[in-house]
């Protein structure tokens, strides 16, 4: 994945950076955490194992969500939520004109991709989740796993320390997807999103709460109508943070209303596992793309 390819389209007034690469059948890629995370600074480039491969068959789409990366950070306060994250994506796929395609997110990207799912299906061809505490019913564990992570927060050292503990093989927090973590989390406006979400108290205040009732909400869709498209669910058996009994949760209330739902689970792999087995990643998305 080249870094300097990096492109950027407005979208509703929010500048959006993303890759793309490839033709055929379109893969949308959606990484995990959120704005103002102290853990981690995810963007795009958690992809970066992946993203040549897949642009070998397919089109390939890697974005910066709002908030994270180097995409604008949300106007306001309370723009500070996963619904305003959920807006933001249909308004990608629409400045790019995306239809028919295949949605990819990880973690609290695949709690997104399931949203857009339930909220626009018919420019979404498969909807496809990747190891997601917080689309999982259940308690995660990312309190628990990250008790005693490193300060000063966002140092390399900090970040490397939170993406081995995630992992199962420690190997793949590779050099290049470091530095591309450390040159995002020195960004002024990441360093804004940062104070708002824990020094003001967005974090608490706004975030939590609204995504706890929308998360209720896609339950409850989940449970009603489905998704009405065909999804895949991938996880790693050895997740510390969001465990395989989550990931068999999901699938039963997956399955309930869209019979179209499959599950692959890998072994030796913690919450990357994209990163963790990207040959076989790749070679499981492909194939799912295809034959759809």
């Amino acid at each position: 994945m080249d870094f300097s390819q990096a492109k950027f389209v407005d979208v509703d007034g929010i500048s959006t950076r993303y890759f793309d690469k490839g033709k055929g059948e379109t893969i949308v890629l959606f990484h995990g955490g959120n704005f103002g995370s102290h853990h981690g600074a995810d963007c795009a480039a958690d992809w970066n194992l992946n993203f040549d491969g897949l642009a070998e068959e397919c089109r390939v789409v890697a974005v910066d969500k709002i908030g994270q990366g180097y995409t604008d950070n949300p106007e306001t306060d309370d723009d500070y939520t996963m619904a305003r994250v959920v807006r933001h994506a249909l308004g990608f796929l629409d400045a790019l004109d995306l239809s028919d395609c295949h949605i990819v997110g990880h973690s609290r990207g695949a709690y997104l991709t399931c949203r857009m799912t339930l909220e626009n299906p018919t420019r979404i061809k498969s909807n496809i989740m990747v190891d997601t505490n917080t689309l999982g019913p259940g308690q995660g564990r990312n309190h628990i796993v990250f008790t005693d992570t490193p300060k000063p927060y966002l140092s390399r050292e900090s970040q490397r320390w939170v993406m081995e503990n995630y992992s199962w093989n420690p190997k793949i927090v590779t050099e290049d997807w470091l530095d591309e973590l450390m040159r995002v989390a020195a960004l002024p406006k990441y360093l804004e999103s940062v104070r708002k979400m824990l020094d003001e108290g967005l974090l608490d205040r706004v975030f939590v709460p609204q995504l706890g009732r929308e998360k209720r909400d896609t339950f409850d869709r989940l449970m009603s109508t489905g998704t009405q498209r065909p999804n895949l669910i991938v996880w790693g058996l050895n997740d510390p943070t969001a465990t395989i009994d989550q990931g068999f949760g999901l699938y039963e209330i997956m399955v309930h209303k869209e019979p179209r739902t499959e599950m692959h689970v890998f072994n030796h792999s913690g919450h990357f596992s994209y990163r963790e087995h990207p040959e076989a990643f790749n070679r499981l998305i492909l194939d799912y793309a295809h034959s759809l």
